[in-house]
């Protein structure tokens, strides 16, 4: 769910204009129904560190590379463009292996009622919707809109929109190449490419920053919700202290790359 997470903020943050300073913006983030706590996050020309309830992320502008923390495990692992690259080969192999071979033309030597069937179940999971909801409010001096983000059955995440924070243009650069991975990924994943590519499309719908996020997530009936909504926002230079891993975190492997590795 996480990589799924990281997609959408890759995306979402493609339509979002330029700006001529570094901004720090604190809020107030819930989990699972737990104790509001405080998030830091920091955008400038060149870094941007999102906060989330139990979690960062770090993305270099610069190098392209991503430092996805974990705050509860005390751990992070690090994402390239490269890695991206990697997993649209490894999900082409995949797709084209023998097993994924017989399992599709099993399917398609099935009654075309039960073969639709199937196809409808697929398109539900992963059916991808955004919506303007109508409305919206005032967080921290920013006018927002609400907007509606739908996964199929998967997640609900409720947004307002602001378009009065004017973000740095080099984001669009290095956000567009992480775009183009993204498509590569869907690009190899036969049936399902059609949901991602229209998870695409979808999010060219929203435009500005979040100022006020609620997800729910249902996975497997597994549920989990967070909250976010900001405080204050200001304007002026960033400690490259921002940047660093903080003390005490240990790298792992990064578990996109992990989960295609070959089983032993």
């Amino acid at each position: 769910m996480r990589i799924t997470v990281i997609s959408l903020a890759v995306l979402a943050l493609l339509a979002v204009p330029a700006f001529a300073q570094d901004l720090t913006i604190v809020s107030k983030v819930t989990r699972d129904g737990g104790a509001p706590e405080t998030a830091t996050s920091y955008l400038s020309s060149d870094h941007l560190r999102m906060a989330q309830p139990d979690s960062e992320v770090i993305f270099d502008l610069k190098s392209g590379r991503m430092s996805v923390l974990d705050g509860k495990k005390k751990t992070y692992y690090i994402v390239t463009k490269q890695d991206f690259e990697a997993m649209a080969a490894k999900i082409n192999e995949q797709m084209n292996s023998p097993e994924m071979k017989k399992a599709q033309e099993q399917m398609a030597n099935m009654p075309p009622e039960m073969r639709q069937k199937m196809e409808a179940m697929m398109g539900s999971m992963f059916a991808f919707d955004v919506q303007k909801s109508g409305g919206g409010r005032t967080i921290a001096g920013y006018k927002c809109e609400n907007w509606t983000i739908k996964m199929g059955q998967i997640s609900t995440t409720e947004e307002c929109m602001t378009t009065e924070l004017k973000l740095p243009m080099q984001l669009w650069d290095t956000y567009r190449s992480y775009a183009d991975s993204l498509k590569s990924i869907a690009s190899a994943m036969g049936p399902m490419a059609k949901g991602l590519a229209n998870m695409q499309e979808q999010m060219k719908k929203v435009k500005g920053f979040p100022l006020a996020s609620s997800t729910n997530v249902n996975i497997m009936g597994r549920k989990s919700s967070s909250t976010s909504e900001v405080t204050s926002i200001k304007s002026g230079s960033i400690p490259a202290t921002a940047w660093e891993i903080p003390a005490g975190f240990t790298q792992v492997e990064n578990p996109m790359m992990k989960a295609f590795a070959p089983k032993r």
